[in-house]
């Protein structure tokens, strides 16, 4: 083989390589970049598993620490650019980040970090588990270079029978229920939840004087009133759900208190994820 061939091979292995490698990156389904954004997919990287240090601030301290966060991970690069291919050099990193804030924002997101150089967000996800963001990059290319880490839920798997939530009221008067799932950011149920519903018509059914309310908690991602109106639409879905089922919806009624009443801290995943909840309490 003459130099002349060896050399073109070798340009289209290379060549052929970076083009296999970017139709392997796939971008979030969750954060959505600047308007006007275009992948770069030949820089960009995705794993199924991989840990990245992000930066928060400790309200306690109000000090800068580091944080590891394991799960599936984006190094994507996204750049601005118009119809004809240009890149857009005029927007400011201040633009780029008030953009990231307020979509995160209304997906129940919180800013935890923010400096000249970099923004970190967390969004929680109904699966248990919470995405975290870190934007940085060149306003000055009209890049944007996003890290996203989708850390791991903490798995409660406690579903409750009709007999086990009985005894509970009767002694307590009132149980948490963790087997009632919602879609992000939404009040709707997910299929799970179905196992855990079902047992709580039974317990109406075989208690007609049974009279609950039907409290909504979450956890302290997101605002104050962003949470306590989302807790609220899904006390109002459990108590429709169970009007479906012939259970007289006058028994019942609808509360969400957000993040007020909290039952662990949420300062780790385990905490965040037992304050998301559904209580059954005794009226």
């Amino acid at each position: 083989m003459n130099r002349f061939n060896m050399l073109f091979l070798s340009v289209f292995v290379i060549v052929f390589s970076v083009s296999v490698y970017a139709k392997t990156t796939k971008e979030h389904p969750l954060i959505r970049p600047f308007p006007g954004s275009v992948l770069a997919e030949n820089m960009s990287h995705y794993s199924k598993f991989n840990a990245y240090e992000f930066y928060y601030l400790n309200k306690t301290t109000k000090k800068r620490e580091k944080k590891t966060i394991k799960g599936e991970y984006w190094k994507l690069l996204y750049e601005v650019r118009t119809p004809s291919g240009d890149r857009v050099k005029t927007i400011s990193k201040l633009e780029f980040f008030e953009n990231y804030k307020a979509a995160a924002k209304e997906k129940g997101g919180q800013e935890v970090y923010e400096d000249a150089g970099q923004l970190v967000i967390t969004i929680p996800r109904d699966d248990g588990g919470v995405t975290w963001l870190k934007v940085s990059g060149s306003a000055g290319l009209g890049q944007q270079d996003l890290i996203i880490v989708d850390e791991k839920p903490f798995k409660i798997s406690l579903t409750f029978g009709p007999a086990e939530m009985k005894a509970a009221l009767d002694a307590e008067g009132r149980i948490q229920l963790h087997g009632i799932l919602f879609d992000l950011d939404k009040a709707t149920l997910q299929p799970e939840s179905t196992k855990q519903l079902q047992h709580v018509v039974t317990l109406l059914k075989d208690n007609p004087g049974l009279k609950l309310e039907v409290q909504g908690h979450t956890d302290d991602q997101g605002s104050d009133d962003y949470n306590l109106k989302l807790s609220q639409r899904r006390a109002e879905t459990v108590v429709a759900y169970l009007g479906l089922f012939n259970i007289d919806t006058g028994r019942l009624v609808p509360k969400g208190y957000g993040e007020s009443k909290p039952v662990m801290p949420n300062t780790t995943e385990e905490g965040r994820a037992k304050n998301r909840r559904v209580e059954l309490v005794k009226r």
